[in-house]
C-alpha cells in the first residue's frame, strides 16, 4: 500500500467506475447482472464519494490542498485519493 503505482491503479479503477456508471445512464444495460452491478456502482460512487468529503476536507486542508481540488479529487477518486494523502504516500 505504500507504493504510489498501487494508488494510481486504484484511482484509475475509480475513474472506470464513473465511466461505467455514466455509460449505464446513457445506454441502459439489458443484462440483469450488469444492471445490478451498475446499480451498486452508481450508488456506491454517487453516495459514497460525497460522504467521503467529511474525511477528505480536513485532510486536504492539513496538507495544503485547495478546497476546490479536494472536492474534485474526492468526488472523482474517493478514498483512493485522500487515504494515501493522509498516510503520506502521495503528495498534493
Amino acid at each position: 500500500m505504500k507504493n504510489q503505482l498501487f494508488w494510481k491503479l486504484m484511482m484509475a479503477g475509480s475513474v472506470l467506475g464513473w465511466l461505467f456508471a455514466i455509460s449505464g445512464l446513457l445506454f441502459p444495460f439489458e443484462s440483469g447482472t450488469l444492471r445490478v452491478l451498475w446499480w451498486f456502482v452508481l450508488l456506491g460512487w454517487g453516495i459514497g464519494h460525497p460522504l467521503e468529503l467529511a474525511q477528505s476536507l480536513p485532510i486536504g486542508k492539513l496538507r495544503g490542498v485547495p478546497l476546490k481540488d479536494t472536492i474534485i479529487n474526492t468526488m472523482v477518486f474517493g478514498f483512493t485519493w485522500w487515504l494515501p494523502l493522509k498516510l503520506g504516500f502521495t503528495e498534493k
